[in-house]
């Protein structure tokens, strides 16, 4: 069963995010899994799945696949077209991946029955095996998923619709998902509220701050010391989202981690030196404050 902490895990880039770094990638799975990390979800919106083409985005999931940690993917398989969403889902369950992590396609405005379409489409020829998540984040897509998109695809493919991860920022909004479709996994994709989702009966979280702070994330599920550790990740959750966010957590993963800092691929800003200073004193005295 898919759940726990699951970073949303990001992609390194070489200088000017002209390649993909494979080999550091390969190290930041290592240091996850030396943690205790099971599941990563790679190519979502923290991994920068839609800057990378679709060669890029399969030679990731063959590295993941082969890492020598075992590591379970949940992947980010959803395009802006369905064909290439159809070629990359079933990639990677060739991969071995556990789930597919699927938005709702973005730029034209889709309605519920649009996007109803679109993954039945997709769940139509996938193999049996596959187990896919639907990704609700409509600040990005600008297509929320609506409750009558899980009742028409559980009707009809059954197992092959195994959750959804919740980005939606709403704690009500996840608490609702959670009573309302008890059969499926939902996964809360905030950092801000993870204490409370696993309080409501959360089985997980795809998160971007579990790339860096996993020990805390694993902790807070644990029911260690939720309070102070659940501050503690709001504070830095907000700190990073004042800065060009995924540059910020590439930073601080350089940071906790001693791994090379990697870079982000445009149309994502990379931090100027001053935005640099200011996260490092930051993020130093959000550490001393809360004693991790």
């Amino acid at each position: 069963m898919i759940g726990g902490t699951i970073p949303a895990l990001a992609t390194p880039f070489t200088d000017c995010g002209a390649a993909v770094d494979l080999d550091l990638l390969d190290a930041h799975v290592a240091w996850l899994h030396e943690r205790g990390i099971r599941t990563v979800s790679p190519m979502g919106t923290t991994g920068e799945g839609l800057s990378l083409s679709l060669a890029e985005r399969k030679s990731v999931m063959q590295r993941l696949a082969a890492h020598p940690s075992g590591m379970a993917l949940l992947v980010g398989t959803g395009c802006t077209n369905l064909p290439e969403t159809i070629e990359l889902s079933r990639y990677a369950v060739e991969c071995g991946a556990v789930g597919l992590l699927v938005a709702p396609p973005s730029y034209y405005d889709a309605t519920a029955r649009g996007a109803l379409d679109y993954f039945l489409s997709l769940l139509e020829v996938l193999p049996h095996e596959a187990r896919v998540f639907l990704y609700h984040i409509p600040s990005m897509t600008g297509v929320p998923i609506e409750e009558e998109v899980f009742v028409a695809l559980e009707e009809r493919y059954g197992p092959v619709l195994a959750g959804a991860k919740d980005s939606s920022g709403d704690l009500d909004h996840v608490r609702r998902w959670l009573r309302q479709f008890s059969r499926l996994t939902i996964l809360s994709g905030s950092d801000d509220f993870a204490s409370a989702v696993y309080a409501a009966g959360g089985r997980g979280t795809i998160t971007m701050l579990a790339n860096v702070l996993p020990d805390e994330l694993e902790a807070i599920r644990r029911g260690e010391r939720v309070e102070e550790r659940q501050a503690f990740l709001t504070a830095v959750r907000e700190l990073v989202g004042a800065l060009p966010r995924h540059a910020a957590l590439k930073h601080l993963l350089h940071v906790v981690s001693g791994l090379p800092r990697a870079s982000v691929r445009p149309p994502l800003e990379e931090l100027t030196e001053e935005q640099i200073a200011y996260l490092d004193v930051r993020f130093s005295d959000l550490r001393s404050e809360a004693h991790v």
